[in-house]
């Protein structure tokens, strides 16, 4: 393991914090995808989750994902 990865949030936050000052714009572009593939992907497993839950509790069925999908196909066509 290296001394990055043993460091406490704050420390690495502060860290963090220094290095994108420094960064430069296409760095901090690159920083800002990343960011935001992290969060995508939080997201997802977030959602999902919740579908899970969603259908084991029968809230979510094959009828209403249906009626939904054509409520919304409805909705785009006008």
């Amino acid at each position: 393991m290296n001394a990055v990865t043993e460091m406490p949030p704050p420390a690495v936050r502060t860290l963090v914090h220094r290095k994108l000052d420094e960064a430069t714009d296409a760095e901090v572009a690159e920083v800002h995808r990343v960011l935001l593939d992290i969060e995508a992907r939080r997201l997802w497993k977030e959602l999902g989750e919740e579908f899970a839950g969603d259908w084991r509790e029968g809230r979510l069925t094959t009828e209403n994902v249906a009626e939904a999908v054509r409520a919304h196909r409805a909705a785009e066509s006008l």
